[in-house]
């Protein structure tokens, strides 16, 4: 009975270690950084940049985050009812240039050219837009000549100085998706993401007497034109607006493009208990549900959405939105054959801070699927050697963003005929590529001797390269010593599903490459 009770918790403890160092190092983790352009914020970092130095900027935010062995960059693009490409719906974005509608000079496609940076490093590209922010200004002369506003002068509200297209006007919703049609089939976009600004944040002003009061969205007009007489209340109408929005935005990506995913940031209270007891042990003062209009329980429930985001920027100290509290709150939502749950962490928080809320994230992997960094900046100024320190543990080792079930499953045609030829250091791969639709990249593993072929360690990921339409690729491995190796190549989908892998066992010298039988 000894016998077989020590096995039992030698197996365990097995077991035990196994699921720890899969979780310290996953392979699949959405690890993505925010980039926005609004006020320019991030990028560019001013207007009227040179090209090249607005592309030279981009490209370090890339690099950047590869080197922490992130996996997708999320772009602002459209922040302000402007776009940051050459658009036959909105005028080129006053962050690019200094003045809307002014193309940069020479001319050049920003969205193109990040789309293509980023995927040469094997990354996901979402392209982030705001659905109604029209402004940040309440000044109107700013409006291209060419802008909506001059046109239909009604779609458009001024609310706490700034302004925003009226979402209870159903021509500012089939504006919205026009633009959105038009992003989906130019570029080839992984995603489109939301973040948490549907109807404006509440505004708070004095009066006369100096008592606080909340200033009402300016949507009289449209409430009494279509909602008042099919609404019992107007809150009802605005979300029903906001509802019919996305709901829309999803059919249009799924009808043009199956494969590209759709997902929102919200805010990270939905409502709190003290209102609804589904909401969470929360706080707040505004919610998304009762302030921005924005049901996103519905949305995910319905399966309008592939991923949500909610943005657990406060630390687990806070006694308003305690992260803890609301992590196992969303957490506990979460349906993995219907949509992702990533976490939106603030990385204005403490190094010690941010590696507790990922490793409690990690906890429960088949629950929460990644984070999302707010923003890719912090990782550009190593705030007190943050990256050092996330590389060194959490981040040591690459991951695929992971596969969605309900998207194309399918694997993609396998690598053929592998080959290895050079010398210790310079270890030239190559393979055969067989033409698969959905096929995306190529990984390259590369295990020692004694070591066992294992597609789920990280660890042995040297490599992710780009498919690009080649016949034939290859990868020059100059990390390699003198030693007895064995590589294998998968193929990977749009999806991140992997092919069978292909493999090559050798012998490395000084002087040459020995392939083994």
């Amino acid at each position: 009975m000894n016998a077989v009770k020590n096995t039992l918790v030698a197996l365990l403890s097995v077991f035990s270690l196994s699921l720890c160092a899969q979780n310290l190092h996953p392979k699949y983790e959405m690890r993505a950084g925010w980039v926005a352009s609004v006020g320019n914020m991030d990028w560019p970092s001013k207007k009227g940049l040179s090209v090249e130095q607005q592309k030279a900027e981009y490209i370090a935010y890339l690099d950047t985050l590869a080197a922490m062995n992130a996996n997708a960059i999320v772009m602002h693009i459209r922040p302000t009812a402007d776009a940051f490409y050459p658009s036959d719906v909105e005028p080129w974005s006053q962050f690019l240039t200094g003045v809307q509608g002014q193309a940069p000079d020479p001319l050049y496609d920003p969205v193109a050219f990040m789309i293509e940076e980023t995927h040469k490093r094997g990354m996901e590209f979402h392209a982030w837009l705001n659905p109604y922010r029209v402004s940040m200004a309440g000044d109107s002369t700013q409006f291209a000549p060419t802008h909506e506003f001059w046109k239909h002068r009604d779609w458009f509200v001024e609310y706490g100085g700034k302004w925003y297209f009226d979402p209870g006007i159903p021509e500012c919703r089939e504006f919205a998706n026009k633009m959105l049609l038009d992003l989906v089939k130019r570029y080839d976009v992984d995603a489109i993401h939301f973040d948490d600004y549907f109807y404006p944040y509440k505004v708070a002003a004095k009066d006369a007497e100096g008592k606080s009061y909340i200033v009402e969205f300016p949507d009289s007009v449209s409430w009494g034109k279509y909602g008042k007489p099919f609404f019992k209340d107007r809150d009802m109408w605005r979300r029903h607006n906001v509802n019919l929005l996305i709901e829309e935005f999803s059919q249009t990506i799924r009808g043009a493009k199956p494969w590209v995913k759709f997902g929102i940031s919200p805010f990270c209270v939905w409502r709190n208990a003290s209102k609804d007891p589904r909401g969470s042990e929360t706080f707040v003062q505004q919610t998304n549900y009762d302030d921005l209009y924005a049901d996103i329980l519905l949305w995910m429930d319905k399966g309008w959405i592939d991923y949500v985001t909610p943005q657990l920027y406060y630390p687990t100290t806070n006694k308003n939105a305690n992260y803890d509290k609301v992590l196992s709150w969303w957490s506990n939502l979460t349906q993995p054959d219907k949509f992702h749950l990533y976490v939106g962490l603030s990385m204005w928080n403490e190094t010690p801070e941010l590696q507790y809320e990922i490793a409690e994230q990690r906890k429960m992997p088949d629950k929460v699927q990644g984070t999302f960094f707010w923003s890719t900046k912090v990782f550009m100024q190593n705030k007190k050697g943050l990256n050092q320190a996330l590389k060194a543990a959490e981040y040591k080792y690459p991951a695929l963003v992971p596969p969605m079930p309900w998207h194309d499953m399918t694997a993609p045609a396998a690598a053929k005929d592998l080959s290895a030829a050079g010398m210790a250091h310079l270890v030239k791969l190559s393979w055969d590529t067989a033409y698969s639709d959905n096929l995306m990249n190529y990984l390259v593993y590369r295990f020692a001797k004694g070591q066992a072929v294992d597609l789920s360690d990280p660890s042995a990921i040297i490599a992710k390269i780009p498919y690009g339409n080649d016949k034939q690729k290859t990868y020059l491995d100059e990390t390699a010593g003198p030693g007895e190796y064995t590589y294998a190549v998968t193929a990977l989908s749009r999806n991140n599903v992997e092919s069978a892998p292909a493999e090559i066992a050798v012998k490395i010298s000084k002087t040459k490459v020995t392939n083994k039988k």
